[in-house]
C-alpha cells in the first residue's frame, strides 16, 4: 500500500531533524584546537543489548548514545520495528549514512542509529560490514512476519505438524516392529551357534558377548528413534514464521555434529589402522609362541633349556610381554590419545593398578620361583603347614593341593614361599614315600624278637618294597620300656595312608601272635595278664 504525501513529509522532517542532531556541534565550543566530546561511549560487552524482531536477532549495541544505554536503545529499535510493519503496506530495510554512523530505516521510517562503537571488533567486522547484516535481517524478519500473517498459513502449518506426526507414530511403531523382529532372529541363531560350542568357558564368554549386543543394539535403537523425533521437531518448527529460527539452529546444530564426527572419523581411520596392523603382528607372534611352545609341552623338544615342566608358565609370560609391548606402541595411534582427558584417565588407571596389583605382583613373582627353581612338581606329595597332600596345579597366582581327605587347599603363592614347605617326594633314593610306625615294648621282651616281629610285619604288608629294605631304630630308652621305629618303603606315594594302616595292623596280629604286649601310648602298671588278643578273637569276641 502506498503512503500519502502527507506521510512522506513528516518521514522526510523525522530524518532531517536526526540529520540536524548529528551535524550540530557542542553547546560550548572552544577553538579549533579543542576536540568535540564524543556523542558515543563504548561499554564493556557484558552490557550489550540485542534487539529481537520475530524471535530473530536484528541488531546488538555495546556502547552509549545520546545518553541512552544499550539495553534502552535496543529496547526502543523493537518498539520502532513492531510500530513500522503495524502500518500497511510492505514494509522496505534500507540505511542512511550519517556522521556519526548509520541511520537504519524501515519504509523510510527511523528505526535506530548504529555508531562504529557497536561494531564487534573482536570479529574484525567493520560498520559496513555490520550494516549490511542488520538490514538483512531485519528485511528478512519483516517478510517472515507479513507471511505469518497471510490467510490460512497458521492452518497450513497446523495440518502439515498432523500431517508429520501421524507419520512419525507410523514410522516408530514399524522401528518397533523391525527391531522386535531382528532381535528375536538374532536371539535364535545365537542360541543354535551357542550349542555347538563344547567348551563351557567359550560359552559363557560367547553369552557374555551377546548380551553386550543386546546393549549396544538397544543403545543404536534409541540413537534412530531420537534422530526421528528431532527430524520431526525441526519440520514442525519450519512451518511457523515464529518457531524457524529454532528449525534453522537445530539444522545448523546436526549439520555441524554430523560434519565434525565425519571429519574426526576420517582423521581418526589411519590411527586406527595403524594400531591395528600393529595388534595384528603382535597376534601373529603370539600364534608362533603358542606353536613353539606346545611342542614343548608335549615332549617332542626342549627351548632353550625349557622342559615341558615350565613351557606353559613361561608361554603365558612371553604371551603377557608381547601384547604389553603391543599396546603400548598402539597407545599413541588410538583416537583422542594426546588430550589431556585420554592422558588422564591413563594415569589414574595406571595409579590404580599400581596401588591394586602389589600383592598381586608378589604372588605372580612367587608362583615363578616355584615353577623355576623346581620346588615342587605337580603330583608331589607335599606339606605346607599343617596341610598335606598331593600338589594339583602350580599356578601363577596359587598353589592348589588336594589331601587325603579328598579336599582341595589352595595357598597364595607367597605363602608358599615364605613359609615352610616339605616335600614327601623328593628322597635321594629314588621316587617313593617311607612309612614310620612307633610302637614302645616292655624291657622284659628281647629286643632280637622284637625286631622280628617288627619286620615280619613289614614284609606282610601289602606295598611295603624289599628294595630299600625295612629296618628298625631302637630311638629311646624310656622308664617303663623301649622306642622302637619301624621304616618301610613303599612305591606309590598315593597309598601311603593305606599302607600305613596295613603296617599297623600287621604289628598288632604279629604281637598277638607272639603274646608281647605293647605298651603304646601310655604305662601305668604291669597288669596280672598280658594285654593282647588271643587269637580266638582277633576277628571279634562274638566269633569263633
Amino acid at each position: 500500500m502506498r503512503a500519502s504525501p502527507t506521510v512522506v513529509l513528516r518521514r522526510l522532517l523525522r530524518l532531517a531533524l536526526v540529520c540536524l542532531v548529528f551535524a550540530l556541534p557542542p553547546a560550548h565550543a572552544t577553538p579549533a584546537t579543542t576536540v568535540a566530546a564524543p556523542a558515543t561511549v563504548r561499554t564493556a560487552d557484558p552490557d550489550a543489548a540485542t534487539a529481537r524482531f520475530f524471535n530473530r536477532d536484528i541488531a546488538t549495541f555495546r556502547s552509549r548514545f545520546l545518553g541512552n544505554t544499550p539495553e534502552m536503545r535496543a529496547r526502543a529499535a523493537e518498539a520502532n520495528i513492531e510500530r513500522i510493519v503495524e502500518q500497511a503496506g510492505v514494509a522496505k530495510a534500507t540505511y542512511q549514512p550519517a556522521p556519526q554512523g548509520v541511520i537504519i530505516l524501515l519504509d523510510g521510517q527511523l528505526v535506530t542509529v548504529v555508531t562504529p562503537a557497536d561494531v564487534d571488533s573482536l570479529r574484525n567486522e567493520t560498520l559496513d560490514k555490520t550494516r549490511d547484516g542488520i538490514l538483512l535481517r531485519l528485511g528478512d524478519a519483516v517478510r517472515e512476519a507479513e507471511t505469518a500473517r497471510a490467510p490460512g498459513r497458521l492452518a497450513r502449518g497446523i495440518g502439515w505438524c498432523i500431517a508429520a506426526t501421524a507419520l512419525v507414530l507410523l514410522a516408530l511403531w514399524i522401528l518397533r516392529f523391525v527391531f522386535a523382529h531382528l532381535r528375536t532372529r538374532a536371539d535364535a541363531w545365537t542360541k543354535a551357534r551357542l550349542s555347538r560350542i563344547p567348551n563351557e568357558s567359550a560359552r559363557h564368554m560367547a553369552l557374555a558377548f551377546m548380551a553386550s549386543g543386546r546393549g549396544f543394539a538397544r543403545v543404536f535403537a534409541w540413537i534412530v528413534v531420537l534422530f526421528v523425533v528431532e527430524e520431526w521437531l525441526r519440520f514442525c518448527f519450519a512451518q511457523f514464521a515464529w518457531t524457524q529460527p529454532w528449525a534453522g539452529a537445530m539444522t545448523g546444530w546436526m549439520a555441524g555434529r554430523l560434519s565434525k564426527w565425519g571429519n574426526a572419523i576420517l582423521h581418526a581411520v589411519p590411527g586406527l589402522v595403524t594400531a591395528l596392523v600393529i595388534l595384528l603382528v603382535a597376534r601373529v607372534f603370539v600364534q608362533a609362541i603358542r606353536l613353539a611352545f606346545q611342542g614343548v609341552e608335549h615332549g617332542r623338544f626342549r627351548l632353550i633349556g625349557i622342559d615341558s615342566q615350565v613351557a606353559e608358565p613361561t608361554r603365558k609370560l612371553i604371551v603377557v610381554v608381547v601384547w604389553l609391548f603391543a599396546l603400548a606402541m598402539a597407545y599413541p595411534y588410538l583416537p583422542g590419545a594426546e588430550t589431556d582427558a585420554f592422558k588422564g584417565l591413563s594415569l589414574f588407571v595406571g595409579l590404580m593398578v599400581s596401588l591394586g596389583a602389589s600383592s598381586i605382583v608378589g604372588q605372580a613373582a612367587g608362583g615363578f620361583t616355584l615353577l623355576y627353581s623346581r620346588t615342587m612338581n605337580v603330583g608331589d606329595v607335599v606339606r605346607i603347614g599343617e596341610a598335606e597332600g598331593t600338589v594339583q596345579q602350580i599356578g601363577l597366582f596359587t598353589t592348589r593341593i588336594r589331601t587325603p581327605m579328598g579336599v582341595e587347599v589352595s595357598f597364595p603363592n607367597n605363602v608358599v614361599m615364605g613359609g615352610k614347605l616339605e616335600n614327601l617326594s623328593r628322597a635321594p633314593d629314588g621316587a617313593g614315600f617311607w612309612l614310620q610306625a612307633i610302637a614302645v615294648i616292655g624291657y622284659e621282651v628281647p629286643w632280637r624278637q622284637v625286631h622280628r616281629l617288627l619286620m615280619d610285619a613289614a614284609h606282610a604288608t601289602p606295598g611295603v618294597v624289599d628294595a630299600p629294605a625295612p629296618f628298625v631304630l631302637q630311638t629311646a630308652l624310656g622308664d617303663f620300656g623301649i622306642e622302637y621305629r619301624l621304616r618301610a618303603r613303599i612305591a606309590d606315594v598315593e597309598q601311603r595312608w593305606i599302607a600305613l594302616s596295613a603296617l599297623h595292623a600287621q604289628i598288632q596280629d604279629a604281637f598277638n601272635a607272639a603274646g608281647v604286649q605293647i605298651m603304646t601310648p601310655h604305662y601305668e602298671g604291669d597288669p596280672e595278664t598280658a594285654k593282647i588278643v588271643p587269637r580266638a578273637h582277633w576277628e571279634g569276641h562274638g566269633e569263633g
